[in-house]
């Protein structure tokens, strides 16, 4: 991965996803743009609104200045080309506009982590933008403190995508000298293809070490009545550093009645999430 974009707010949640990228960069000497967006289409929406220009100008021109300290900081840390950008517009919308016309290769964003009834206040954009992406996306939590990570626990129940897809994990995974455990989730209730599928995993697991010699990965199973619980307990068990998940594609009608897992977790996980977009 060459450039990672990390949308920031200026806020400290925002900031632990910025300290966050800077160490991957700090490893991989990948760039980073600094992204924020502003919303100044408050007079257009509605015509009863009328601001002075100035105030404008006043937005964009500390938006610009936050923006310059933290690329100068970033830089000096680590030691990579830190660039940073100003975009106007709907949030989520702006950060797929920015990422597509940087070319980059991963976001990283800030997410409250498991923020119980404040899941209906924050997050909503990180979670937006994991639904939205084409690329992979990093959610930080704000409580998670920097280690370097040694345990990827890769969440995973369907085995009929190519190994591809997982270049951004394995990449990861690589520079790291992380472990992979390879997981798979099973209803307590439902283990009538608990053979095959465990045969489907060792088979996807095998493929990946050997297009990918020099990946520890391990394949495993987990048991729970809820996958938010069951994945949660076998985090703290095992101790994990992140958490990866692989997004499908959905159509209108499913996406009302089948919520998006990798989205929900993103509002509850305690460890970085990296989303993985199935094209």
């Amino acid at each position: 991965m060459k450039t990672i974009l990390v949308p920031t707010d200026f806020s400290p949640n925002a900031n632990k996803a910025l300290n966050y990228a800077a160490e991957i960069a700090i490893t991989s000497r990948a760039n980073i743009i600094i992204l924020h967006v502003t919303d100044l289409t408050h007079a257009s929406m509605n015509e009863t609104i009328i601001l002075p220009a100035s105030i404008d100008k006043e937005v964009i021109h500390e938006a610009n200045r936050q923006l310059n300290v933290l690329a100068t900081v970033t830089r000096e840390i680590t030691g990579s080309e830190v660039d940073y950008k100003l975009y106007n517009g709907f949030v989520p919308d702006a950060i797929q506009v920015a990422a597509k016309e940087n070319n980059a290769d991963l976001i990283v964003m800030g997410t409250l982590g498991d923020a119980g009834i404040r899941e209906k206040l924050f997050g909503s954009m990180t979670a937006k933008v994991i639904s939205q992406s084409t690329i992979p996306v990093l959610a930080v939590p704000l409580m998670y403190e920097w280690t370097p990570p040694k345990n990827i626990l890769l969440a995973i129940n369907n085995f009929k995508d190519s190994y591809k897809v997982l270049e951004p994990l394995t990449w990861l995974a690589g520079l790291l000298k992380a472990t992979v455990h390879m997981s798979m989730f099973i209803d307590d209730a439902d283990s009538v293809n608990l053979i095959q599928n465990k045969k489907d995993m060792k088979q996807f697991c095998e493929i990946i070490k050997i297009e990918n010699p020099g990946i520890d990965i391990y394949p495993e199973t987990i048991y729970g009545q809820n996958f938010e619980d069951a994945i949660k307990l076998h985090i703290a068990e095992n101790k994990s550093d992140i958490l990866v998940m692989v997004t499908h594609k959905r159509n209108f009608l499913v996406s009302i009645f089948n919520r998006s897992m990798t989205k929900k977790m993103s509002y509850h996980t305690d460890i970085p999430l990296l989303s993985i977009p199935v094209h």
